[in-house]
């Protein structure tokens, strides 16, 4: 576990910057409030996709505040303080009272919320301040929390190949005959070097995306015996997320449409199925709850079923989902390898294409 702390106010961003840049971090540890560098930081972090524990050291007490607060802590507050403590994934507290102020804390020193900026504050006493603890409790504690929050945010801290290994595993799982069940050897050299700490976050982040059970299939098919995830301690996961299987008999996004033009189109049931499929993943797309589930069942429906791609090619041109479903199979290509002869049209790899990439990033999918 790297963990690199930022503290001090003196050095610049681009010292830390170049640090993190060298060093590659699991997690970064910001002891400042109330600086400009540190929101930088924590930008950086944000925008590299690693966790950050922040201690405001009691500088959010109402006493503290309350210095210079109209001059500029009501400013910096209003500009990135607030967000800053809202993005951590975990904040601080060295004593009870900093514990209690951190969950209901507002904008003015002595006001209170009814819903915390960040519900996520752990307290972890000053071994200085108190005769409960050794300084070697201390830094246990704080190991214990830096797991956690590592536990609790593993796609951000898996490596490309983890990435890569993730979705071998997943296409083994979901395969239903000897054909899709044949990876590269690249693929499998790939897995079969995974490091226990590399099967920790996958398995964790399958167990997240609602694909444990495939990526258990898949390390079985290959005779890997991967480790148990039972009792991990984790965070409770921020983003909404749908880990249900897609509906492939009610669509939710143009539901009478797809009625109509199925039966004016004479298409069978698998062709509605898979048009179905198709339209509830852009729904939870759309809806900002898709997971890693929802790209399985989509892969399947192409995969695994026998349809007409000329029905489907025209009920989605009528229903304007044409496109969009031709950059969804660009990015099923890419992720799980499917092949061009189970796609109904061609694949799309544009802007649009593009921003589904990163969309499926930010929300913690391939």
């Amino acid at each position: 576990m790297k963990v690199i702390h930022y503290s001090d106010t003196k050095k610049s961003f681009k010292d830390f910057k170049r640090k993190a840049l060298a060093e590659d971090p699991d997690l970064v540890h910001i002891h400042v409030c109330w600086s400009l560098t540190a929101w930088r930081v924590m930008l950086w972090c944000k925008r590299h996709m690693k966790p950050v524990v922040l201690s405001p050291c009691k500088k959010f007490m109402p006493w503290h505040v309350r210095r210079n607060y109209w001059i500029c802590k009501f400013l910096k507050l209003l500009l990135y303080q607030k967000q800053m403590v809202k993005d951590a994934h975990a904040v601080v507290a060295v004593t009870p009272q900093e514990q209690e102020h951190l969950l209901f804390m507002g904008l003015f020193p002595h006001s209170k919320n009814n819903v915390a900026w960040n519900d996520r504050v752990v307290l972890i006493p000053d071994f200085r301040f108190t005769n409960e603890f050794t300084e070697d409790d201390m830094n246990d504690m704080y190991l214990t929390l830096y797991q956690k929050v590592i536990d609790s945010h593993s796609f951000m801290v898996m490596t490309p190949e983890d990435r890569k290994a993730e979705s071998t595993l997943l296409k083994l799982g979901l395969s239903q005959d000897a054909e899709s069940q044949c990876i590269t050897q690249e693929d499998d050299q790939r897995v079969q070097k995974l490091s226990a700490d590399s099967w920790r976050k996958i398995l964790l982040h399958a167990d997240e995306e609602g694909i444990l059970q495939e990526i258990r299939k898949g390390a079985s098919l290959l005779k890997i015996a991967p480790q148990s995830i039972i009792g991990i301690a984790r965070f409770p996961m921020r983003c909404k997320k749908n880990t249900k299987p897609l509906s492939t008999e009610k669509a939710l996004m143009k539901p009478h449409g797809l009625k109509e033009y199925s039966q004016e189109k004479n298409a069978s049931p698998a062709d509605v199925q898979l048009c179905c499929v198709i339209l509830n993943f852009i729904h939870e797309m759309d809806d900002g709850t898709l997971s890693r589930r929802h790209v399985a069942d989509l892969y399947n429906a192409f995969r695994f079923n026998d349809f007409n791609e000329t029905k489907i090619t025209q009920i989605l041109q009528i229903l304007k989902e044409k496109e969009t479903t031709q950059r969804l199979l660009c990015i099923l290509h890419e992720s799980l390898g499917l092949e061009e002869g189970f796609m109904p049209m061609e694949m799309c790899n544009d802007w649009g294409t593009k921003k589904i990439r990163k969309l499926l990033y930010r929300a913690n999918i391939q």
